[in-house]
């Protein structure tokens, strides 16, 4: 794989598209998109709890959390009408296809038990070898497709870990992703060197089309963020539902409150400027792989929005 030809980043954002979006972006329809998302190694019942709380108050599409979890959220989420949503071969895809296969099968089974519903109640985010899929394309749709086939029919979201793959690999793990089954594409595990960046979001979208979901997730913090990410994968509205957009968040509190402020004055947010270089990632390098790095290094030395980095030092 070789990385795409230049071209500027998305960081023009027309300001009536975003007025549309913050107008049409009530309470209701934003909770709608957010998977409320804890996957810390120190999380507890509590915290567990206090998500269901917030799911159920104002309607999210799901509780994402790690898989252990899988004795207690589907308990209380009996009866709630949110889903269940479990990372699989969290955070770095490496286990080998079989065992990512079988953690995925497990989850399904005991959720199902104890949750008591039947199907359809549970979601699979699971992380794709990013090593392997470099390396043999093929290994990656096997593995999707074990997943999936192990998911027994319940949808399955496919972490490409974006931030360390170049454009047209991005690309390549999407398409892959959907010849394989799965129902959605997700850029980040939220621990990757960067997460959400409207660039990557709208990259995803274009290549999986419109019959299939992009979710957002990592660094997600304000309505705001969730506006322009809106913009990059879901700009129709017919775009913008659970089957077809996605947010994932640790602040699902935060991001209502604060679309209260949007929605008081759109115009007014809408056109407000941005630093182009605050939402790009060839700004976001530091934690990449030198070889990744330095394509994205050299994208922006081409960038015409250059002139906000000049001074800053490669």
């Amino acid at each position: 794989m070789t990385a795409a030809g230049p071209r500027p980043p998305l960081v023009e954002f027309p300001p009536q598209a975003l007025v549309e979006i913050i107008e049409w972006l009530d309470q209701g329809r934003a909770a709608s998109l957010l998977d409320v998302t804890d996957l810390k190694a120190d999380t507890q019942e509590p915290k567990i709890t206090r998500m269901v709380d917030w799911a159920t108050q104002y309607g999210c599409a799901s509780i994402c959390v790690n898989p252990t979890e899988v004795d207690l959220l589907p308990q209380l989420l009996q009866g709630t009408g949110v889903k269940e949503c479990y990372v699989i071969d969290f955070p770095l895809g490496k286990l080998p296809v079989e065992l990512k296969a079988d953690q995925a099968a497990r989850v399904v089974k005991q959720s199902r038990t104890v949750r008591g519903e039947g199907a359809g109640w549970i979601e699979l985010d699971v992380v794709i070898n990013v090593g392997r899929l470099k390396r043999d394309p093929a290994y990656t749709r096997r593995e999707v497709a074990a997943v999936v086939e192990a998911a027994d029919g319940e949808h399955v979201k496919v972490i490409i870990r974006s931030s360390e793959l170049l454009e047209d690999e991005i690309v390549a793990a999407c398409q892959i992703a959907q010849e394989a089954g799965a129902h959605f594409v997700k850029n980040s595990t939220g621990m990757d060197a960067f997460g959400a960046t409207p660039e990557h979001i709208r990259l995803m979208r274009d290549a999986v089309g419109e019959n299939m979901g992009v979710k957002a997730a990592g660094g997600i913090r304000d309505a705001m963020d969730v506006v322009r990410l809106i913009y990059a994968g879901a700009p129709e509205p017919h775009l913008r539902t659970p089957e077809r957009f996605r947010i994932g968040t640790s602040g699902p509190i935060n991001i209502l409150s604060t679309l209260g402020w949007l929605r008081q004055a759109p115009a007014a947010w809408a056109q407000a400027g941005v630093v182009p270089c605050t939402l790009c990632p060839s700004n976001l390098t530091a934690k990449q792989r030198r070889e990744v790095r330095e394509v994205y290094m050299r994208r922006c030395r081409q960038c015409p929005y250059f002139e906000y980095r000049k001074d800053k030092d490669f």
